[in-house]
């Protein structure tokens, strides 16, 4: 546990020391075709570009996570179904 704070405080120390020396680089920002956005902190458009990546990702990796909830219930469903039958008696012989 003190080892995550202490991950997790070095990577924002990380992100404030890289957002304090690129505030000055200003780009623009073309969004659409005839939507540009002037004037934009690089580091604010490359923080932003990150966080738009990893959201993807994890919709992505969130379809999966589905597809493996839904073949472990229905494995389990079945492994239920298979050990009732057992214990009422129909797959046991005298």
């Amino acid at each position: 546990m003190v080892i995550r704070l202490i991950i997790w405080i070095i990577i924002t120390l990380s992100v404030v020391f890289f957002v304090v020396f690129n505030v000055e680089p200003k780009v623009q920002v073309h969004l659409l075709p005839g939507v540009t956005l002037e004037n934009i902190p690089l580091a604010l458009v490359i923080i932003i570009s990150f966080i738009l990546g990893l959201l993807a990702g994890m919709i992505l990796f969130l379809g999966q996570i589905i597809k493996y909830q839904l073949e472990l219930r229905k494995t389990r469903k079945e492994k239920f179904t298979e050990t009732k039958k057992e214990i009422s008696g129909g797959g046991y012989e005298d």
